[in-house]
């Protein structure tokens, strides 16, 4: 990035001086390491966005826009989602059905936020506009069965979108193992990119099917009123953030170079070195009280490494989370997330969107660059806090009972 900004620094595209052209030619690296890290067709077909909101809302109103194009402005608009989708789903969801679109939310399984495939394949009727889905859960880490769940939706003729954000770059994954239309992923996290980057690869075929949702400067056929319709100009208006996709290519390359299936052993040992420390102390896993040091703190989701990623989301009987993370911060420098972490129905079905210590989890995440040295300190710091609660509930108890 920095040879980039103090090298190069032209506009892709718009200009055949040899700074513009090393632009593209960077731009097209990234294309091509991101389409051989997830298997897909054709480089062409990664197109690039702000990030994953970015890539969500125009393949979700990309696929309703067409829709109304072919069949006319009334066409019923039908649209199938989870309860363990995140925001970036379930706001642009909300906003088509202010508009009449009919919305379906698939429940999931309170302890493991595992969705209801019984329930997901009833939903997906024929006349399903788009089924949207996330491939691994940003509160709870759980790995949904996406291959069984793109399966039922190519049974029933029904457009598939899946959000892999929070799985791709931890868990290896391969888009030719699946019959899925539609990819949306950002460069900020286990791709290794700076922020404001991301990508919709769109099925090599389906792009008829994606209606554009902002028109503009592509430095090509500039001739015409029309947006281009090749790849992926059709869908890339105004200039690229060249800078962050140049930061993008390299962390792809960095995790092609490592070999995900090193990166997601590394993880694993990683997780069942923090599963093994929350046992020994006592937390409560898998809907099951503890019984220990951490007995007040609940972990959310499977308690199997194989069944997620590294993110954990924990609970605490009486602290809240902005508590547990305060602490954290400011008495062992580890930082974690409080609140509802933009999924609130996923919260919801866990029964943490409000409980007795306030709103949400904290939420703490593995990368390929933390050790188990990391990890037992974290463990370490969470037992204390944990028993510093519990004394300080013991103090205030003690004191009541004295007080006249």
């Amino acid at each position: 990035m920095l040879r980039y900004g103090t090298q190069v620094g032209s506009s892709p595209g718009r200009g055949h001086y040899a700074e513009s052209r090393e632009g593209s030619r960077l731009i097209r690296q990234c294309r091509e390491r991101i389409n051989a890290f997830i298997g897909g067709s054709s480089p062409d077909h990664v197109v690039f966005t702000l990030n994953t909101s970015d890539a969500l809302n125009l393949a979700i109103k990309g696929v309703v826009r067409a829709e109304r194009l072919r069949r006319g402005p009334s066409v019923p608009i039908r649209l199938v989602t989870t309860a363990m989708d995140h925001n970036s789903v379930l706001r642009p969801f909300a906003a088509l059905a202010e508009e009449g679109a009919h919305v379906v939310h698939i429940a999931a399984d309170p302890i493991t936020g595992i969705v209801d495939l019984a329930s997901l394949k009833c939903a997906l009727t024929p006349d399903t506009t788009l089924f949207a889905v996330n491939w691994v859960s940003n509160v709870t880490g759980t790995i949904q069965p996406i291959e069984a769940m793109c399966n039922m939706a190519r049974a029933a003729g029904v457009p598939t979108l899946i959000d892999i954000a929070q799985g791709l770059g931890h868990v290896p994954f391969d888009t030719r193992t699946l019959h899925a239309d539609l990819l949306a992923f950002p460069g900020h996290k286990g791709l290794l990119g700076p922020q404001g980057t991301g990508a919709l690869y769109i099925r090599p075929g389906f792009e008829p099917r994606v209606a554009t949702t902002r028109e503009g400067g592509t430095g090509s056929i500039s001739e015409l009123d029309d947006q281009p319709t090749s790849m992926p100009e059709r869908y890339e208006a105004g200039s690229h953030n060249t800078i962050g996709i140049v930061g993008l290519s390299e962390g792809v390359h960095y995790l092609a170079q490592r070999g995900m299936p090193a990166v997601r052993e590394h993880e694993v040992e990683l997780m069942d070195c923090m599963l093994e420390g929350l046992r020994t102390h006592g937390c409560g896993l898998e809907g099951t009280d503890g019984i220990g040091p951490m007995a007040d703190l609940r972990l959310l989701g499977p308690a199997a490494s194989e069944s997620r990623v590294g993110t954990f989301s924990f609970v605490h009987a009486t602290l809240t989370s902005a508590e547990i993370a305060a602490m954290l911060e400011q008495h062992f420098g580890i930082l974690a997330r409080a609140g509802i972490h933009c999924a609130p129905r996923a919260h919801q079905t866990l029964g943490t969107l409000d409980h007795a210590a306030g709103r949400g989890a904290l939420r703490m995440s593995l990368g390929p660059f933390v050790t188990r040295d990391d990890i037992l300190a974290a463990i370490d710091a969470l037992r204390e806090i944990c028993l510093e609660s519990r004394a300080m509930q013991a103090t205030t108890s003690e004191q009541q009972l004295v007080r006249p």
